[in-house]
C-alpha cells in the first residue's frame, strides 16, 4: 500500500479540520509536559509519528524528541524497566511508594524529552497509564505520548476518530483527485466512495481516491485490499449513487415533463395503482411517465430512451442494485454534469 508523501501528510495533518484538531490536542500535552494517549490506524502511525515530531522541534527547540517501540510483556512494571533502561538509566525505582508511572514522573526521570511510545499490541495497563504518570507530574518531568491502534480501546485517550466526520476524509480525498481526468460531479462521487471505503484512514484514502476506483469498481479494490468484501464495497457504491443519482434523476423527470408538458396533459387525470390521482403532469413520477407516456406513444425515440434510462435506474436503486458505469456516466451526462 502506498505511503503518503510528506506533501500528503500535511494536506491531512494541516488542513483536514478534524485531523487537525487532534494533531493540536496532542500537541496542547506536549505544551503542558503532559503524558496522553493517541489512538489511530495502524497505516497513518508513522505518518503522524513523523509530522507530530516535526511539530515539536519547531515549536520547543530545546526539547528532544525520541520514538520508543514497546510489544514487551502487558506489565506496566516492565515497560516502564524498558523505557528507563534506554532512556533514563538512572532511574531507580521506588517499590514502596506510588505506581511505576507516578514514580516515573515524580523523579523528573525524563526532564527535556518528549517521548513517543508506539504500543504494538494491546496493553491493560494503558487505560491509566497517562492518568498516573500526570499525578506526579510537576511539568518538568518530560512528556510521553503512548501511539496505539488496538481494537476496542479504552475510553479515556484520545482517538482520532472521535474528531474526524466524513467529510474530513471526502475532503482529504477530492483533493488527491484534483488532477484526475475526471469531471467535477465524477470527482465528487468518487471521492465520496473512497471515503466510504477508507473509514478513518488518510492512508486508505490516499490508496483509494483514483480515477480507477471510479472505472474499475471492485477489480480496483482488490488490488489494493485484496480480502475487502464485495458485499461491504457494493453497499457503498449503492449508497453514493443514491446520494447522487437519485436528485439526477429527479432532474431528468422534470425536464421529460418540461418538455412534453402538453401532450401529458391529454391523457390525465389518471388514477395509479395505489389510488393517487395524477391531476397534473407534475404529480407524475418516472413509472408514470413510463407507463402512462409509453401506452400513449406520446414520447420521441430520443426521449423514450432517456425515460427508460431514468426509469430502470430508479427502479433498480429502489431494490438495492447498483448502476453499472456505462448507465451512470449517461445519467451524469443527462444532468449536466
Amino acid at each position: 500500500m502506498q505511503a503518503l508523501s510528506y506533501e500528503d501528510l500535511n494536506s491531512w495533518w494541516a488542513m483536514t479540520p478534524g485531523a487537525r484538531r487532534f494533531a493540536n490536542t496532542i500537541m496542547n500535552a506536549v505544551d503542558k509536559h503532559c503524558a496522553t494517549v493517541a489512538h489511530l490506524p495502524a497505516e497513518d502511525e508513522d505518518g503522524f509519528t513523523k509530522i507530530l515530531t516535526e511539530k515539536i522541534k519547531k515549536k520547543h527547540i530545546s526539547l528532544i524528541v525520541e520514538s520508543f517501540k514497546y510489544d514487551g510483556a502487558d506489565d506496566v512494571e516492565d515497560f516502564v524497566y524498558s523505557l528507563t533502561s534506554k532512556f533514563a538509566p538512572n532511574f531507580l525505582r521506588d517499590f514502596t511508594k506510588d505506581s511505576p508511572l507516578e514514580d516515573l514522573a515524580k523523579q523528573n526521570s525524563f526532564a527535556g524529552y518528549v517521548i513517543i511510545v508506539k504500543l504494538k499490541k494491546k496493553f491493560n495497563w494503558l487505560s491509566s497509564a497517562a492518568t498516573d504518570f500526570n499525578k506526579k507530574n510537576s511539568g518538568r518531568g518530560g512528556t510521553l505520548i503512548f501511539i496505539t491502534s488496538e481494537e476496542n480501546p479504552p475510553p479515556n485517550i484520545t482517538r482520532l476518530a472521535d474528531f474526524l466526520t466524513p467529510y474530513d476524509v471526502q475532503f482529504f480525498a477530492i483533493n488527491l483527485l484534483e488532477n484526475a481526468r475526471l469531471t467535477s460531479q465524477e470527482k465528487l462521487y468518487t471521492s465520496t466512495l473512497a471515503a466510504k471505503l477508507s473509514g478513518k484512514s488518510a492512508v486508505l484514502a490516499k490508496n483509494l481516491a483514483k480515477t480507477e476506483l471510479y472505472t474499475y469498481g471492485f477489480d480496483f479494490i482488490k488490488t489494493v485490499l485484496p480480502n475487502f468484501s464485495k458485499k461491504i464495497f457494493n453497499r457503498a457504491v449503492w449508497e453514493c449513487q443514491v446520494q447522487f443519482l437519485l436528485p439526477a434523476l429527479e432532474q431528468t423527470r422534470s425536464q421529460l415533463i418540461e418538455k412534453n408538458f402538453r401532450q401529458l396533459e391529454g391523457i390525465l387525470p389518471k388514477t395509479d395503482e395505489f389510488g393517487k390521482t395524477l391531476d397534473t403532469p407534475w404529480d407524475m413520477e418516472l413509472r408514470h411517465l413510463h407507463h402512462y407516456g409509453g401506452n400513449a406513444q406520446l414520447f420521441q425515440y430520443s426521449d423514450w430512451e432517456i425515460l427508460e434510462l431514468a426509469y430502470y435506474a430508479r427502479n433498480d436503486l429502489s431494490h438495492l442494485k447498483i448502476i453499472e458505469l456505462p448507465e451512470l456516466e449517461k445519467i451524469f451526462s443527462l444532468a449536466g454534469y
